[in-house]
């Protein structure tokens, strides 16, 4: 009986098939998945000593490292179609595959033409995408997927950027939303990027999905949701054949082109010299490194009147129990955050209460980390306002570094999910940055690509396997996705995994110079801190390529904690006493531990104190907690007086300026003065995008020509997720949106959509030029190739340029006399 092997080693896993004959018929009989962690070779050939290799008729490879491996190559397109076509026969489908590195879609079209497409290089809708964000609730995706399946209101994200949704996430999390409702939105955002591929109007009606994410019901819910609103039909794969899809169209190929089988020993080919740049060992850098002596906790006297200091972090939380009088830590403590903010600060207060600390008397608390918030709103209800402090990081850790170290001028903080820059000057902040939109150059970045390597858990071991490497190899500087992609080359390449490691270090410094501190100046003694500075790797790779004195505090991930205990014992000093024999009394810890938020809204501010006019309609944040049995309400409203309240923060004084809301009301009287119908031809515009600065001139200036005008304002997501499901690639997401606000604009049937093409906006002072986004200037041609060719042929889009001056330059007004003919006014 022929037998027959597919196998697919894609990034994370191989996924190996084996198909026999049976008189003219295949048939299915075995299948496997195992993970590799970076050392394919072994582990393929490891699987396949256990498959009776040498009984083995033909075999056929495909995925993304599968070239070291000594078979007939299969593109993932034609295994595609090949493992399909063995399922459900010739039948037109519109095949999505969902792998960990990349998603793709296969149009298998009449008459044998098949259409491709894959992803952008961006780690977005990936199986990598959201290995990643699962494990900041220390989930698995099994696992969040099964949370995720049966929930019926999902929180609101969108698929973009990991560190942009992981920050969104954070703060879900730590405004109390739950797991469930979390995982949920993620997921549906991953399959909402993923379908800006699929294209109903042209794309076979049969849909189907494959790769590892298909595997989560609540991801094929959302494809099968999606093919009933395009009119599609989605075919559900039973069990996991939709992991194995690649993998059975090599064996079906095997099968038909009788593919050789070298012996098991010569399957895998020694690896091409790798071509990446070698750089020096970080070892050679530690002599301008210097690590603070850990200081002994002092030794036990009694009991202490203590500050409660607490950084909720996103992937960590700590706390520090900083004396009032000596100003030094007595205890300290660290655990995972797991996405809930409230049960890692209580478990925070267990540990404290569980030794002999547990007899020192707290007298208030201070709190920082993206969980300071709810934290901080929690000890307020129990504690009073007063005995609770809460700020920012840049400060929390600026006050613990010059506490440590007064000739500190420059601080690097990495952390788990975000890094932060923090200039000072005579110990006072005078400079500060964070990262944006990227997740290079953060502590997540090296946990996320290190743990993927066989016997790497932690950042320490990490640091201490770059730190033996003779040198390094340059990866470059990119986001986790591209540095997974050449991590890959240097393994297929046959880097040692040492050299990798001490490579990825240095990249990780390389990015937070460029990304984070971009331009800004480094002084002579950095500080670095955050919990990937446990090792000595990270600093060696500041020292070689600042060459700057670095010095790394004993604790590096207690830095905020401590900074914020001394923040919050200053503050308390500060504050007016109390009434009666103790100003300050001492906190019944229980309380906290006691303390439960019941359940989390929010509800739109109706007021218009503070904020004049008509208000703000401002989103408010609400907690319900119980505490000591008795139920309370707590708000926080950002910069709003009414309702941020225990935060003990400064707000804007009443009716404060508000620009934003000046230019909606302009807009609003704008949009009403042109928006009366005269019986004239129609002219539909968005305020979005190109229009957002110009759209008064327009409006105003067609409707001077005697035209009609209709003004679409206050775009929101579901003209966002038409966007993405109408548009024929990817963009961002403002261009998503005015696709799909056009879109809607279209749907009126308007005389004309107005969409032009803006080049260049007004300069600024000296200015030479003032050249708007590709994208942007794109707009016009993106939707005419996108709507429906009734819709594309009433898109007015003059070419316009400001030039020099204002709105009188000549270049415009030429462009306005163009305008005004192409409207038939002359």
């Amino acid at each position: 009986m022929a037998r027959y092997i597919g196998i697919d080693v894609g990034a994370e896993a191989i996924k190996v098939v084996e198909l026999q004959r049976e008189g003219d018929a295949l048939r299915w009989t075995r299948r496997a998945v195992v993970e590799h962690h970076k050392e394919p070779g072994r582990s393929l050939q490891a699987m396949l000593a256990a498959w009776s290799w040498d009984q083995v008729d033909g075999a056929a490879v495909t995925g993304r490292l599968s070239r070291p491996v000594a078979l007939m190559r299969v593109p993932a397109k034609q295994a595609q179609a090949a493992g399909y076509r063995f399922l459900h026969g010739a039948a037109p489908a519109t095949i999505v595959s969902i792998g960990s590195h990349g998603f793709s879609v296969l149009e298998l079209r009449d008459g044998a033409v098949e259409v491709f497409r894959e992803n952008s290089r961006c780690a977005q809708g990936t199986g990598n995408f959201l290995r990643q964000l699962v494990e900041r609730f220390d989930l698995d995706v099994e696992a969040a997927a099964t949370m995720a399946a049966g929930v019926a209101e999902p929180a609101p994200l969108s698929g973009r950027c990991p560190v942009i949704l992981k920050t969104d996430m954070t703060h879900l999390a730590n405004k109390g939303e739950s797991k469930e409702r979390i995982l949920a939105g993620l997921l549906d955002a991953i399959a909402e990027n993923v379908q800006v591929l699929v294209k109903p109007r042209v794309c076979p009606e049969r849909l189907l999905v494959a790769g590892g994410v298909a595997r989560s019901a609540r991801v094929r819910q959302h494809f099968r949701a999606f093919a009933e609103r395009q009119g599609m039909t989605f075919v559900d794969l039973p069990g996991d054949d939709g992991l194995y899809l690649d993998a059975l169209g090599c064996a079906v190929a095997a099968s038909e082109h009788g593919f050789r089988r070298p012996a098991l020993e010569a399957l895998v080919e020694p690896p091409l010299e790798s071509t990446l740049e070698r750089l020096p060992a970080l070892a050679a850098a530690l002599p301008r490194v210097r690590r603070m002596p850990a200081g002994k906790l002092r030794e036990w006297e009694g009991p202490r009147d203590v500050v409660l200091g607490f950084d909720i972090g996103s992937t960590g939380s700590k706390a520090v129990a900083l004396d009032l009088e000596r100003r030094e830590p007595l205890w300290d403590g660290y655990l995972r955050t797991d996405g809930d903010p409230v049960g890692a600060a209580q478990a925070l207060v267990r540990a404290f209460l569980a030794g002999p600390a547990a007899a020192h008397r707290v007298r208030g608390f201070g709190v920082t980390g993206s969980g300071r918030e709810i934290v901080g709103s929690l000890l307020s209800s129990c504690h009073g306002p007063g005995a609770v402090h809460v700020l920012n990081e840049i400060a929390a850790h600026a006050a613990g570094a010059v506490h440590l170290e007064p000739r500190v001028d420059t601080i690097f903080e990495i952390g788990g999910q975000d890094a932060k820059y923090i200039r000072l000057a005579g110990g006072r902040v005078v400079d500060a940055a964070m990262n944006e939109a990227c997740s290079a150059g953060t502590g997540s970045f090296i946990e996320e690509l290190g743990r993927r390597f066989a016997g790497v858990e932690r950042v320490e071991a990490l640091g201490a396997e770059a730190l033996a490497a003779p040198e390094g190899v340059a990866l470059g500087q990119h986001c986790s996705i591209f540095m997974a992609e050449i991590v890959d080359e240097a393994v297929a390449g046959g880097v040692p995994r040492d050299r990798i490691l001490s490579g990825l270090h240095d990249s990780v410094i390389a990015n937070y110079l460029n990304r984070v501190k971009g331009s800004r100046s480094v002084g002579q003694v950095i500080f670095c801190q955050g919990m990937p500075f446990a090792s000595d790797a990270l600093a060696a790779a500041v020292a070689r390529q600042t060459g700057a004195e670095v010095i790394v505090p004993p604790s590096p991930g207690l830095m905020g904690a401590l900074g914020i205990a001394l923040l919050a014992a200053d503050a308390l000093a500060a504050a007016p006493a109390g009434a009666g024999a103790d100003p300050h009394p001492p906190a019944d810890l229980q309380l906290l531990l006691g303390a439960r938020v019941e359940r989390r809204d929010q509800f739109v501010c109706a007021s218009t104190s503070g904020c004049g006019g008509a208000g703000n309609r401002c989103r408010i944040d609400r907690l319900g907690t119980l505490v000591g049995g008795e139920s309370r309400r707590f708000t926080w409203g950002g910069a709003c007086s009414l309702w941020d309240r225990g935060t003990r923060r400064a707000h804007l004084p009443d009716l404060a300026p508000d620009p934003f809301r000046e230019r909606r009301e302009l807009v609003a009287a704008l949009v009403e003065r042109v928006g009366a119908r005269r019986g004239r031809p129609l002219v539909a515009m968005a305020d979005e995008l190109q229009l957002k600065g110009l759209l008064p001139f327009f409006a105003t200036y067609l409707h001077a020509l005697g035209l009609d005008v209709a003004v679409a304002t206050g775009a929101g997501r579901e003209a966002l997720r038409r966007g993405i499901e109408g548009g024929s690639v990817p963009f961002c997401a403002p261009m998503q949106q005015y696709h799909g606000l056009v879109a809607e604009l279209a749907d009126a049937r308007p005389d004309h959509l107005f969409v032009p093409m803006i080049r260049e906006v007004q300069r600024v002072a000296a200015e030479r030029a003032s050249w708007t986004c590709p994208v942007v200037q794109g707009a016009p041609d993106v939707l005419a190739g996108d709507l429906p060719p009734e819709a594309a042929a009433r898109l007015l889009a003059p070419t316009i340029d400001l030039g020099p001056g204002r709105l009188d330059a000549p270049v415009f007004l030429d462009a306005c006399r163009d305008l005004a003919a192409r409207v038939g006014v002359t």
